[in-house]
């Protein structure tokens, strides 16, 4: 019994540690319409991919004021995307429409913006700089995060559940 407790509570300690890590990586979507970005002002963590979607029917691109990103020009239904693994602001424009122009801001804090309902959250993400080009007739839309327990906190009282377990069977078995 002791043994299986302390596999438990090693497991859940490991799960605590590793967590965190995990749901740090989000990705978030900007809808490109005929003439803007929706959202034009975003703010993610490190570690998110941002993609940009062309949901408008003319021609666009998602160019960083800096040259960080160049989609190239994204056709309608065609997507880009980029990681951001350093803090800062950056702005960005379309080459094609340069009054078209946007920043995103990656904060150490990790606190994300709200996306609109044209920008949707999904928990999956790549861990280095992507760029994508893609068509597709069907896009598919992720709901928006509805800010649900996380899985850290989940977790930690789970160990906490499982320690008082602990306490309470080595006292019966004393």
């Amino acid at each position: 019994m002791k043994r299986l407790l302390y596999l438990a509570t090693l497991s859940m300690a490991a799960l605590l540690i590793f967590a965190p890590a995990a749901s740090a990586q989000e990705e978030m979507t900007v809808s490109i319409q005929d003439f803007f970005f929706e959202p034009d002002q975003l703010t993610v963590a490190p570690g998110t991919t941002v993609t940009w979607v062309n949901d408008g029917e003319q021609p666009h691109t998602s160019t960083a004021d800096d040259g960080t990103w160049d989609s190239g020009t994204l056709q309608p239904g065609e997507s880009y995307s980029f990681t951001f693994d350093e803090p800062g602001d950056y702005s960005y424009f379309c080459e094609i429409h340069p009054d078209m122009t946007a920043t995103v801001t990656v904060s150490e804090d990790g606190e994300m913006t709200t996306p609109s309902p044209a920008a949707t959250t999904s928990p999956t993400a790549s861990p280095s700089p992507t760029a994508t080009a893609s068509a597709s007739a069907n896009m598919k839309h992720n709901l928006p995060d509805t800010g649900g327990v996380s899985l850290p906190i989940l977790a930690a009282a789970a160990l906490l559940g499982l320690g008082v377990l602990a306490l309470i069977s080595m006292r019966r078995a004393s």
